[in-house]
């Protein structure tokens, strides 16, 4: 009898099937992507501000600014978002804990954060407490940065007691709070059924270790750039 191979549970399939970091292409892997009438994030946007998730009480204007995000991503990274949210099992403590105890500490502020980390990977200058729209052009790898900065700590909705990041910001590496290659399994297969090359950039861009690309290292540090700057800022909610 052969001995059983263990499964590897840190990566997402094996990692032969996975484009090398340095062959990614850094345009025309997304754009001109056509949407269908089955768009899972904004049913679910939907369902939170007056449907079946209406009673979490996620405030209005924190559903504005997600629908306004959910609009700057192309259709494959909608739909990866939504089937990432949704099978972790757990998608209302995502909607209404908080981020951790030194930042965001209210109720939703898990969402805030991780919206505030996608809207500053898209423009750094971007400023929430107006309403400041965000750029109508976002190029493809801005596109690939803002969706890792929003689901970096999607981990968070499997621990029940926040706890700190500061330590965690204070690394020479910021990695995820746990590993996202577990958070969305099913999801990242489903997308490189559909998109290969999109889903090699999210599996290198996502590593809790450096690649060596130029190119990948670059969305890498603004992602994790983005998810610092989310942490030092204000919580809006009340």
């Amino acid at each position: 009898m052969p001995s059983e191979v263990p499964l590897n549970s840190h990566l997402p399939d094996a990692s032969r099937a996975v484009l090398p970091a340095y062959l990614l292409p850094v345009t025309g892997f997304i754009a001109g992507t056509k949407g269908s009438d089955d768009n899972p994030l904004h049913d679910l946007i939907l369902r939170v501000n007056a449907g079946s998730l209406s009673h979490l009480g996620v405030p209005a204007g924190l559903v504005y600014r997600w629908a306004c995000l959910c609009g700057r991503w192309a259709p494959d990274l909608q739909m990866f978002v939504a089937q990432a949210l949704r099978h972790t099992g757990n998608i209302d403590h995502f909607l209404v804990q908080p981020a951790a105890r030194d930042h965001h500490a209210g109720d939703h502020g898990l969402l805030e954060a991780s919206i505030t980390a996608a809207e500053l990977a898209m423009c750094a200058q971007h400023d929430p407490r107006g309403f400041q729209p965000l750029p109508i052009q976002i190029d493809e790898l801005q596109q690939v940065c803002s969706v890792v900065a929003f689901l970096f700590d999607l981990g968070k909705v499997f621990d029940p007691v926040p706890g700190f990041d500061w330590e965690r910001g204070m690394q020479a590496e910021l990695t995820p709070y746990s590993d996202l290659s577990r958070c969305w399994r099913s999801s990242w297969k489903a997308l490189r059924a559909r998109n290969h090359i999109l889903a090699a950039w999210l599996y290198h861009v996502s590593r809790p270790s450096p690649c060596g690309a130029s190119a990948v290292e670059v969305v890498r540090s603004l992602a994790h750039n983005a998810v610092k700057a989310a942490w030092r800022t204000t919580s809006l909610l009340r």
